[in-house]
C-alpha cells in the first residue's frame, strides 16, 4: 500500500493522468477478487469496510423490495453486530425479522431456514464463517433453499474469504460481504458482492 499512500495517491476516478496508476491498482485489485469469487468485475463494489457492506446488503434489499411488500428478513442469532444492530433498525422501520437458533454444534440448520421463509420474505442473511467459535455454515444448502424460493441470500463472509475456497455461483450467494484487514489488507475498505439482476438502493 505503501506507494498509493504516497507516490500514487491520485483519485482513481479522475481524468486526469496523475490519477492512472491509482486507476489501474483499483482496476486490478477488482479483477483479483472477481475471479477468486468466480464472479465478472462489475459485481464488485468496494466500500469502506465488512460493517458497511453488512448494512448495505440488508438495507438496499429490503427498502429496494418493501414496495413488493417483502417485508419480512431471516438471519442467525449469532450474526456480527453489524448484521444484528443493521436488523434492529429495520426493525424499527417495520420490518420483521426471524432470528434463527444456533444448534449445540454452533450450525444453523438448513430446515429451520426453509420453514421460517415466507411469502414476504426478503432476505435471508447468514454469516459464512463464525467469528468467534470458527464454525462454517452449509452455505450451499441454503443458498439452494432460498434460490428455489425466490428470496435472495447475503452472507458476511468476512472470516472466509481468503481461507475457504467459496463459489457464489455454486453456492447460489446473491450478496456476499468482505473486508481487506482480514486478509492482512488496508484497514477501512471491504466490498459487497451483488449477482447481476439484483437491484437495491444505495446507502450513500
Amino acid at each position: 500500500m505503501l506507494p498509493y499512500f504516497t507516490e500514487y495517491y491520485g483519485n482513481p476516478s479522475s481524468v486526469y493522468t496523475f490519477s492512472a496508476e491509482s486507476k489501474k491498482a483499483v482496476t486490478n485489485a477488482r479483477e483479483i477478487i472477481a475471479k477468486s469469487l468466480g464472479v465478472k468485475t462489475n459485481e464488485i463494489y468496494f466500500t469502506a469496510g465488512g460493517s458497511e457492506s453488512d448494512n448495505w446488503a440488508l438495507k438496499g434489499v429490503c427498502h429496494a423490495l418493501k414496495a413488493k411488500g417483502k417485508k419480512h428478513i431471516i438471519t442467525s442469532k449469532f450474526e456480527h453486530h453489524a448484521i444484528l444492530h443493521t436488523c434492529e433498525a429495520l426493525e424499527k422501520e417495520g420490518f420483521e425479522v426471524t432470528y434463527l437458533d444456533v444448534y449445540e454444534n454452533g450450525i444453523v440448520h438448513p430446515e429451520d431456514v426453509e420453514n421460517a421463509i415466507r411469502e414476504d420474505t426478503a432476505i435471508v442473511s447468514i454469516m459464512y464463517a463464525n467469528n468467534e467459535i470458527g464454525t462454517i455454515q452449509p452455505i450451499s444448502e441454503i443458498g439452494a433453499i432460498c434460490r428455489k424460493h425466490g428470496v435472495l441470500f447475503h452472507t458476511d463472509a468476512v472470516q472466509a474469504a481468503g481461507y475457504v475456497k467459496i463459489d457464489v455461483q455454486k453456492e447460489n450467494i446473491d450478496l456476499l460481504s468482505m473486508t481487506a484487514h482480514k486478509l492482512h489488507g488496508p484497514k477501512g475498505c471491504g466490498l459487497l458482492y451483488i449477482r447481476k439482476g439484483v437491484r437495491i438502493e444505495n446507502l450513500i
